[in-house]
């Protein structure tokens, strides 16, 4: 009896011994995987925003701002590592019922590091556009380093820097802060004086466009908790801005960041349990039933030999 224990304990040891690594390195790198059929509805809410009305010709100020933006997965174009997502983003002036702008984006990017790749018609507003960097989310098991981000606005990837870690709505984050300096992103012709230069024709200005953008995210799965981006576009002629196109602090409200929260709450749960504790209890486990199972096994043959 003392040996079939001793076999069946030194069994299950090996069984553990063999389920470690298989969990930690097989199961894990499985889950850490962007979904396919992804759908997500965001909104960024701003007071006091300043913004030029191309349908009115007039400024308006101290509007209410929000930006609705829906993501949607399209599975057929994507595969087993790269994902395709479509972005649909509108602007709207709450208070006068106003649509400001609206913005398409498609992009494909790695499923585990999130970083860009180049397929799939990836464009910003319909025009081709090869987007490099984080795309729409950070890496799994995100580090505490600087990262590379592409912005859909200046159509470029700029530096996204760590800022340290905090807690965010309840939730353990890395903080990341990006700032583009004022960049040019197209011309704007317009009355002269609308831009309050002398002459009754038309004048062409650059179009600037400027940005801070900080993201909260959760470390273990890449998902963003929290987004806040403070923007300015405005019309330049001559080395000097003629005319706010937009300015002001858009903020993911309460609503957007707890279900950034569910998003990211099996992974935060889940990925620790199949990479490190899981694991680790099974080693432990496995080297405790092996040399349990070791010694029973010689105390068997000792009671043989004495026998």
């Amino acid at each position: 009896m003392r040996r079939i224990a001793a076999v069946v304990c030194i069994a299950l040891g090996v069984c553990l011994l063999a389920l470690a690594p298989l969990l930690r390195f097989w199961t894990a790198e499985s889950l850490m995987k962007a979904p396919l059929d992804y759908y997500n509805k965001a909104t960024n809410h701003g007071e006091d925003v300043t913004y030029f009305s191309a349908e009115e010709m007039e400024l308006i100020e101290g509007a209410t701002v929000e930006a609705y933006t829906t993501v949607r997965g399209d599975v057929a174009a994507s595969d087993d590592k790269t994902v395709v997502w479509d972005q649909f983003t509108w602007v709207k002036d709450v208070e006068r019922d106003f649509a400001i702008s609206s913005t398409y984006r498609r992009a494909g990017h790695d499923r585990v590091s999130g970083r860009g790749v180049d397929c799939c018609d990836a464009s910003v507003n319909d025009e081709e556009v090869e987007q490099n960097g984080q795309i729409y989310k950070f890496p799994f098991l995100t580090e505490k380093r600087d990262y590379k981000f592409f912005d859909t606005t200046s159509e470029a990837t700029h530096p996204i820097t760590f800022e340290g870690e905090e807690t965010y709505h309840g939730v353990d984050v890395y903080k990341f802060e990006q700032v583009i300096d004022s960049v040019k992103i197209g011309e704007r012709t317009l009355p002269a004086s609308l831009l309050d230069m002398e002459g009754n024709g038309d004048v062409t200005g650059s179009e600037m466009f400027s940005l801070t953008r900080t993201y909260w995210i959760e470390p273990t799965t890449g998902v963003p908790i929290g987004l806040s981006e403070d923007q300015h576009r405005g019309v330049v002629v001559d080395d000097e801005e003629r005319l706010v196109l937009f300015d002001g602090t858009m903020v993911w409200d309460d609503e957007t960041v707890q279900g950034q929260i569910e998003s990211a709450e099996q992974g935060m749960t889940v990925l620790p349990l199949v990479r490190t504790v899981i694991p680790i209890s099974c080693l432990i486990g496995g080297v405790v039933f092996v040399i349990g199972g070791g010694l029973l096994l010689i105390g068997t043959g000792n009671r043989n030999t004495g026998s």
